[in-house]
């Protein structure tokens, strides 16, 4: 793999911030931030999306079901950020810090200053994403959004994806204030929001997936050369410092950094063996969960068998409508990743037994960098009357037309029976959770 410039040269610069205690972020560049998978954050517009294929002669865009996982936001714990700390007091109690090391655990304490109560909440930037999103689904699918068009939007009930909608939402009254805007965020729709699948989770880690996974991991190790450049004494390091838990501690810290306006600069200490290994790792850990496997007995995918069947049934009962519409729904990255597998998404949803061939197709920061979208547009005949066998559909995943489990018509265009009866097939009999039938 080529490599990926870091920006190493910086030890004056972090001299000179520092000793006026004003700590500059210190970032990589687009193509290695990636490798923080499902913490790398939203790309888009600073890496330029691909244009649109136009729609066949005689079509237009008139609904969307969509799911988007919430923006870029703080880590889930308050620990996350102590960690680092805690696992380096030793060498700073025992004066074992190099320069380096002294700068870091300064800057991890003013990370960690600023993250308190704000576990999992959403960043500045994770709003700003969701905004630019809906400004780019109004501006490609104008059709949808015009005149009092409806909109319907859920999320889970957890602040972040609350919040992701909302300024989705006011992005959307801001294009068009006559839209038809209704949401919630409630527990009645969180099994197909966010579903948890205790059957799925229980095969994800057997003992004979375990076992693959750490058979395959091996040929990605941690790279632990950084504790040379914080701890001025290798033996004080070997005997006093956790380094590999260390290591996972930094690593957790540099990846999401890039989610917050402050970053925590602390790429320099991170190669990049050490970064794409790490990439590595999670791919194998999530395909594992999410992928479509005999390992876990193709329990992955099905996690997302009741949004799929909602995303059915909505469109079922929108597209024969005269007016345009849009059902929206805002969750998490673990139902993200098994509607792409289970979609079969740009072939995502491939059969993989042998997870050394993951490298070759699967990768999270592709399917699921923070703010990842699903939009499902439909499309019909222009000024007549149409059926559903009429009705035309491509898919985005995060922006970018992909191939779907069907006989494409034209292009990333596929017609909607033939793709719902893919689904459906692949669904089979079983409906919604017991807790959802009637009394």
């Amino acid at each position: 793999m080529k490599s990926a410039k870091f920006i190493c040269n910086v030890a004056a610069a972090f001299t000179v911030a520092l000793a006026a205690f004003s700590v500059q972020a210190v970032e990589p560049t687009q193509e290695v931030r990636k490798y923080a998978n499902y913490y790398y954050a939203y790309p888009y517009p600073e890496k330029q999306l691909p244009k649109l294929t136009p729609a066949p002669k005689g079509y237009e865009p008139f609904h969307l079901e969509h799911y988007g996982r919430h923006g870029s936001r703080w880590h889930i714990g308050e620990w996350v950020y102590r960690q680092p700390i805690d696992l380096l007091r030793p060498a700073e109690r025992n004066g074992k810090l190099t320069e380096r090391g002294k700068q870091l655990m300064a800057q991890l304490r003013l990370t960690e200053k600023q993250s308190r109560k704000k576990s999992g909440e959403l960043t500045s930037l994770g709003a700003r994403q969701h905004r630019g999103i809906a400004r780019r689904i109004t501006q490609n699918f104008p059709e949808i959004f015009k005149g009092d068009a409806r909109v319907d939007a859920k999320s889970t009930e957890v602040i972040r994806c609350i919040l992701s909608m909302d300024n989705e939402l006011q992005e959307l009254a801001a294009y068009n204030p006559k839209l038809r805007i209704t949401s919630d965020a409630s527990a009645s729709t969180m099994y197909y929001l966010n579903y948890e699948d205790t059957t799925a989770n229980r095969l994800a880690y057997s003992p004979e997936a375990k076992a693959e996974a750490k058979r395959v991991k091996k040929a990605f190790p941690k790279d632990l050369s950084f504790v040379d450049l914080i701890i001025s004494d290798p033996q004080f390091a070997a005997d006093s410092i956790d380094v590999k838990e260390l290591e996972s501690a930094l690593m957790r810290i540099a990846t999401n950094s890039q989610s917050l306006d402050e970053p925590t600069p602390v790429w320099d200490l991170i190669s990049e063996t050490g970064l794409i290994n790490h990439a590595h790792r999670g791919d194998i850990d999530w395909f594992l969960r999410y992928g479509e496997t005999d390992l876990t007995k193709g329990s992955g995918p099905m996690r997302a068998r009741y949004l799929l069947r909602n995303f059915i049934e909505s469109a079922d009962t929108s597209i024969l409508r005269p007016d345009p519409s849009a059902n929206m729904r805002f969750g998490h990255d673990v139902v993200v990743v098994p509607i792409t597998t289970l979609m079969d998404l740009n072939g995502y949803g491939r059969k993989v037994n042998d997870l050394t061939e993951l490298d070759s197709f699967w990768h999270l920061y592709d399917i699921t960098p923070m703010a990842a979208n699903v939009q499902i547009v439909f499309y019909r005949p222009k000024g007549k009357k149409y059926t559903a066998d009429d009705v035309l559909v491509k898919v985005l995943l995060n922006e970018k037309e992909v191939t779907l489990p069907a006989k494409a018509v034209s292009g990333p265009y596929y017609r909607w029976t033939d793709l719902r009866k893919v689904y459906l097939d692949r669904l089979g009999d079983e409906r919604y959770p017991e807790n959802t039938a009637d009394y």
